[in-house]
């Protein structure tokens, strides 16, 4: 599960591939509602961490299918899938300033990716354990 910065929105993702989107809205007192925005078939595989950017533009999702996608937050459309991984893609993280992407795999590898190319700049290796 992911909370946007602003609290606007948060995601959610299952083991059937699929990512589910609510827009956060303040009701009464402390009580918040959760609308559903959006239901996403993000990946083949089972969903392993969903991510909104600091900008809130962005959704990265990691998956055992070896991926990790990046979605539009305006329309849901797949912008980016990145690929370099051998084995499950755990966890991710974003920049501050979300130009960047970390990934972490059990290939024993994390892979720092460019967003604005999609490549992976630097590959470091060397972790024994996801």
């Amino acid at each position: 599960i992911s909370v946007a910065y602003d609290g606007s929105l948060a995601v959610a993702s299952n083991n059937n591939g699929t990512c589910f989107v609510w827009r956060l809205l303040s009701k009464t007192g402390s009580v918040t509602h959760f609308e559903p925005l959006h239901k996403l078939a993000a990946h083949q595989g089972y969903i392993l961490k969903c991510l909104i950017s600091p900008d809130i533009q962005h959704l990265a999702t990691t998956s055992s299918d070896k991926t990790i996608k990046l979605w539009s937050l305006e329309n849901f459309e797949l912008k980016q899938t990145l690929k370099g991984h051998q084995k499950w893609v755990w966890d991710c993280v974003f920049s501050v300033d979300a130009a960047y992407l970390v990934s972490a795999s059990s290939d024993c590898t994390a892979c720092l990716w460019d967003l604005s190319t999609g490549d992976a700049i630097r590959v470091y290796a060397g972790h024994q354990k996801a």
